[in-house]
Parts: C-alpha cells; structure tokens; sequence
C-alpha cells in the first residue's frame, strides 16, 4: 500500500506532499490534517498515488502560494522525513515499484497484504488478490482438466 500525505517537516518547515509506501502505519507523524482528495488514501498501485500527489502539490501550491515539494520512499515504520524531489523522479519511482509489486496470478494487479490473498491450492503456489480471482483460475483449472481426461478417453477407445 502507499499513502498520501502533507506534511510540514520538521525542523526546517518544508512543506512536502509524500507518498509513503506501507500503508497509514509507515507515514511520518508530522501530517498535516486531510485537505484535498486523495490524502490519507491507502493505494495499492504507486503510480496513482504520485498522481494524486502530484495533483496536491498543483492544488497546496496555489492555495497557499509558497513553496511545495513531493517526496516519495519509505520510512520503515520510523520517522524519516522524505527529501523534495521532482515529479519526474517521483513518477520514476513509482515506476519501479510497480514493476517490484507481487501480482495476482488471475488479474495482474497488486496483492493485497499476506493475511487477505488467496490460494487456489496449495501446491502450485500462485496467490491471488480476491475470491473471484480464486475461483476463476479454479473453474478453468477444472476446464483444462476435463478437457485432459476426454482426449485421453477418446485416445484410449
């Protein structure tokens, strides 16, 4: 997950608007309270939260008329304030975790935490990020399988 905040850094005042990846558990403390839509959100893709950041950069920017930055990273459950970055290295980083996310087997996108994925079966290790998923990739499972057993009983006959 990847959460979105304004935060007002201290000590040195900076107002930056971080995308924290974690979830709400691994935002800087200093937050400011939620003004513009998106903050405090919990995404699953990266990509969506920097645009939603970015968006709030624009919106803090015009509302306040001083300095605004973005910061993207990880604070591993401390506090870690986020140096000011450009948006292109925000998007970049975005970017590449996307691409470091591990997808469900039936749709593609993000798991979900450990706790709610889903399995098939246990043997073939895939995990998927819903019930629908599950049962999806379970039907063509039992499709392929039946197919299987015909042609082998045709081929037998």
């Amino acid at each position: 997950m990847f959460t979105v905040t304004r935060q007002r850094q201290f000590p040195d005042g900076e107002n930056v608007v971080e995308v924290s990846a974690g979830g709400l558990d691994y935002t800087n403390p200093d937050a400011l309270g939620a003004k513009y839509a998106g903050e405090f959100e919990e995404f699953a893709d990266p990509r969506e939260a920097v645009e939603t950041a970015i968006q709030i950069v624009r919106d803090w920017r015009k509302d306040s008329r001083s300095r605004v930055s973005i910061g993207v990273g990880s604070t591993l459950g401390m506090t870690l304030p986020f140096s000011p970055d450009t948006f292109a290295h925000a998007r970049a980083w975005a970017k590449q975790a996307w691409e470091s996310l591990e997808k469900c087997a039936g749709c593609g996108k993000p798991l979900p935490d450990s706790r709610k994925r889903w399995h098939e079966n246990d043997w073939d290790g895939l995990e998927y990020c819903c019930e629908s998923c599950a049962t999806r990739a379970a039907e063509f499972e039992a499709e392929e399988q039946a197919k299987f057993e015909a042609e082998e009983s045709s081929s037998n006959s």
